[in-house]
């Protein structure tokens, strides 16, 4: 099963390692920790065109695990439009940004063969 997880997984990528230092007491027969069980997870870009939000969302998961997202119907003519171009705009490699606007969906739909 894949799992994507909308708005960037909201503060996913600022728990991973909170929940892995808590995992001990919390639920210690958790069979992986946190951290790597977010690496599983896709990613949608809607962050409302923050470049920092999507910079954290790709330090934490990878950029690989993040595929476009728009919000439409949400977010409709110039936003519409941000919410790509934010993507190449954030501080990401062009290979990152490349993946997230091009591959990425196709490997998130088992369409690459990857």
């Amino acid at each position: 099963m894949r799992i994507l997880a909308s708005h960037l997984g909201g503060a996913l990528p600022l728990l991973p390692r909170r929940l892995d230092d808590h995992l001990a007491f919390e639920s210690p027969r958790t069979p992986e920790l946190p951290s790597v069980a977010v690496g599983r997870l896709w990613y949608d870009t809607v962050s409302h065109v923050h470049g920092p939000a999507l910079a954290a969302a790709a330090a934490s998961f990878g950029a690989g695990r993040l595929v476009l997202g728009t919000d439409f119907p949400y977010e409709d003519d110039e936003v519409f439009v941000r919410s790509v171009d934010y993507v190449c705009e954030s501080g990401l490699t062009q290979a990152e940004a490349t993946a997230i606007l091009d591959t990425n969906a196709a490997d998130l739909l088992g369409l690459s063969g990857a």
